[in-house]
């Protein structure tokens, strides 16, 4: 293998090495599984896989940013999720090759890393330990989903909305102490909670009262984290 192929594929493992599906994966898995995938970029605004479409793949960001959102039967789109620099989409196909759940869509120029399912099953046929791993993150993503839903019925809105807010500045640390300043818009966030913009902004200026947080145009820098965390 040559220097430049060599770092590529270093550069691949430490990308994949960063997503949480992953995590568990002893060195020598994650290196078979890196060297099985190829890169593919998109547009701003163009579709990665749309719901309803058959899973085939898993995409892992290494650039750029996606939204995953799905339709309700009347038309309107609520945003699941955000995936920046290591989050992944799509895995779900690699274990039952099924329809997509939700779109997936570059909101900014995006570098993807994609794995097959095709690649992913052959890789995994002799790996009875990385199924194990795989099954254990698995398994801790069903319970952070049983907390959304308890969330869902049991907290009202100020109280999502800071969950939500400390969620994000976990996932954008500032560096040497500083806050954490997330670039995500309003409608963004009230898409995350299914809310009206209107009652998101309502409450993110209550917090900007309240000194926990500081607001600009795109933008949420997280200001007092631990005041957050208690009031969710």
């Amino acid at each position: 293998m040559s220097t430049a192929a060599t770092g590529e594929a270093q550069t691949y493992t430490s990308l994949m090495r960063d997503v949480p599906l992953l995590a568990r994966l002893a060195d020598d898995d994650l290196g078979s599984l890196a060297s099985r995938g190829q890169e593919r970029s998109f547009q701003p605004g163009a579709i990665v896989f749309r719901e309803g479409e058959p899973g085939d793949a898993l995409y892992v960001v290494m650039d750029g940013r996606i939204r995953v959102s799905v339709l309700s039967t009347e038309g309107s789109e609520a945003t699941l999720a955000f995936m920046d620099r290591g989050d992944c989409v799509g895995e779900l196909a690699l274990f039952d090759g099924g329809p997509r759940s939700a779109t997936a869509t570059a909101i900014e120029a995006t570098r993807t890393f994609i794995v097959t399912r095709a690649e992913f099953a052959d890789w995994l046929k002799s790996r009875p330990a990385a199924a194990l791993a795989l099954l254990e993150t698995l398994s801790g993503r069903l319970r952070r989903t049983d907390e959304a839903l308890a969330d869902l019925c049991f907290l009202d809105l100020p109280q999502r909305l800071a969950k939500q807010l400390v969620r994000l500045a976990a996932q954008n640390p500032g560096s040497g102490g500083a806050s954490a300043k997330v670039h995500v818009t309003q409608a963004e966030i009230a898409g995350l909670l299914s809310v009206s913009r209107e009652s998101v902004n309502k409450q993110l200026n209550q917090f900007v009262r309240d000194g926990w947080i500081s607001l600009g145009r795109g933008w949420v820098r997280v200001d007092d984290v631990g005041a957050l965390r208690r009031f969710a």
